[in-house]
């Protein structure tokens, strides 16, 4: 028996359709071409691309699109050399894949939305962000969804679309510069309004996360508003523990309870934090010209 006896050997027919030893071995092929270059990519991808593409992240996202449309062509690849004629099916189908596309509609908006997220780098992994309220950090960005890990040690799983059509701050994305945050006390309306200011800013000078040698974000003490009966103060301050800001306000707080009590002020209330349920860090400020 010859080879190409052997190629045209007959392994199953049903009705017009057959399989031969020729259609297997296309098969193999077609898959084993795949993995080998798939391999290549992604050497290419993580290691060749590393100085361009600095963030891991994008660079796996990009080796996802990479594989996806790998697999697609191998599959229709397959479906050619098996003999099954893929746009009599796509015909035959046209009502169930009309379904089928409406309900996934929305993983194929999540789908874009990562390719948006990948070239445009607005989003990258390690970044302190605040989506749907919550405060978190970027730990894995996928074609489809995102990791973000949240301050109680929860992974969230967000979908892609989020981060381009909802509202999302991010702490990290101005060069890895610190943010600004604040602690609001309020204290009885005869209190030495100046004694107040200082012991705010020393508690802010004395903190060793609190940016103090920096002059265009120099700790600040304000008064916000006062009535009758109260005053309320104001502590900013700039810090680079962006995702344990928690900790750092917490010992400010501490702090100030200390001080406070050593002179002899009465906090009337716990005072409400300036930025209030939902944390706002401020923009670095412009420079003077």
């Amino acid at each position: 028996m010859n080879l190409r006896a052997i190629l045209e050997y007959q392994l199953f027919h049903i009705g017009n359709y057959e399989l031969t030893v020729s259609n297997v071995l296309g098969v193999v092929l077609i898959w084993l071409f795949v993995w080998i270059a798939l391999r290549v990519a992604r050497r290419i991808i993580y290691k060749g691309l590393k100085s361009m593409m600095g963030d891991r992240g994008r660079r796996h996202s990009l080796y996802l699109i990479v594989q996806y449309i790998a697999w697609v062509l191998a599959t229709m690849g397959i479906f050619r050399v098996v003999g099954l004629d893929i746009s009599v099916l796509l015909a035959g189908s046209a009502a169930f894949l009309v379904g089928i596309g409406l309900g996934l509609q929305q993983i194929f908006r999540d789908i874009a939305s990562g390719v948006f997220l990948l070239f445009e780098g607005t989003i990258e992994v390690g970044d302190v962000i605040q989506v749907d309220g919550t405060v978190g950090k970027v730990e894995q960005i996928n074609l489809r969804t995102s990791k973000v890990l949240t301050r109680d040690g929860l992974t969230m799983i967000v979908p892609n679309h989020k981060f381009i059509v909802e509202r999302v701050v991010n702490w990290s994305h101005q060069d890895r510069a610190p943010s600004r945050f604040s602690v609001a006390v309020t204290v009885n309306f005869d209190t030495d309004e100046k004694l107040v200011r200082q012991l705010l800013l020393d508690c802010a000078e004395e903190h060793p996360d609190v940016v103090t040698d920096d002059p265009m974000r120099p700790p600040q003490a304000r008064l916000t508003e006062f009535s009758k009966t109260d005053m309320v103060f104001e502590m900013q301050f700039w810090t680079h523990r962006k995702f344990e800001v928690e900790n750092v306000r917490s010992d400010l707080r501490f702090a100030l309870r200390e001080k406070f009590r050593k002179h002899g002020i009465q906090e009337l209330s716990a005072g409400k934090d300036a930025s209030g349920s939902v944390e706002t860090p401020s923009s670095p400020p412009a420079e003077e010209e």
